[in-house]
């Protein structure tokens, strides 16, 4: 677990702007007259709402076809947790940063969501026990193709939480990225744990045909020289479900 902590402190500081400048962005925001009164406040109706919506509902949330009430609700969290941070000078809660990363996500605002994330994550010292948080994160990572901190983050979700309820997507993307990485043996094993997880899978047309490249590469390594006896039964078992 800790290597794991090292790897995404190590991300953070790579791949994604200090929050800072979000809360700059916010300042000059609030300097042009925008201040936390510009927004509403969020009702009890509204909180209650949002506590259902977390990393666990990405993809499956459709708000682009009938999801607008969430779409708006979401938005307005977003800038009304923005506004209290900026209150707050950033002293607030550290989960009102994974929350915000969270909604961020489901809007796929990635950057900002990528941003919120890593706040949390430098203020919480036991982020790792945040099965959600870690989703979220490496649904991020894999949006950005950054394949090395997003295997770390899933397989950080599958040790602590076995039974997570989003596994399946997490196998599956396990596949695709192994499958990059030319790793075949891994790739398989998580297609395989994909396939008979009954779970429901948003598996979206990019991704589908990220699939089906992965299928043309097993094709292709049944040619491969000297393949062991294991590797070869389990392509075959692969390719025929």
């Amino acid at each position: 677990m800790k290597s794991c902590g090292v790897s995404l402190a190590a991300a953070a500081a790579a791949s994604a702007a200090p929050f800072g400048d979000e809360e700059k962005k916010m300042a000059a925001g609030k300097a042009d007259g925008q201040s936390e009164e510009d927004f509403a406040s969020l009702t009890a109706e509204d909180r209650a709402a949002l506590s259902g919506l977390d990393s666990r509902v990405f993809g499956f949330l459709r708000l682009h076809e009938d999801g607008a009430r969430t779409k708006a609700l979401l938005l307005k969290a977003v800038r009304c947790y923005e506004s209290l941070i900026l209150k707050a000078e950033g002293k607030v809660e550290s989960d009102f940063f994974c929350q915000l990363g969270h909604f961020n996500l489901l809007l796929e605002d990635y950057p900002k969501a990528l941003s919120a994330y890593q706040r949390y994550y430098s203020l919480q010292s036991d982020y790792w026990k945040n099965a959600a948080f870690l989703y979220g994160l490496g649904l991020v990572y894999f949006q950005y193709n950054a394949f090395q901190w997003a295997i770390k983050a899933f397989q950080e979700v599958l040790y602590v939480d076995p039974s997570f309820c989003r596994a399946k997507e997490i196998h599956l993307r396990l596949g695709l990225m192994f499958k990059v990485n030319t790793d075949y043996e891994s790739s398989l094993k998580h297609f395989q744990l994909a396939l008979v997880d009954s779970n429901p899978c948003t598996l979206s047309n990019a991704e589908s045909k990220k699939y089906h490249s992965a299928k043309e590469a097993y094709e292709q390594l049944l040619q491969t020289e000297n393949l062991s006896v294991q590797v070869k039964a389990t392509v075959l078992q692969q390719l025929g479900m």
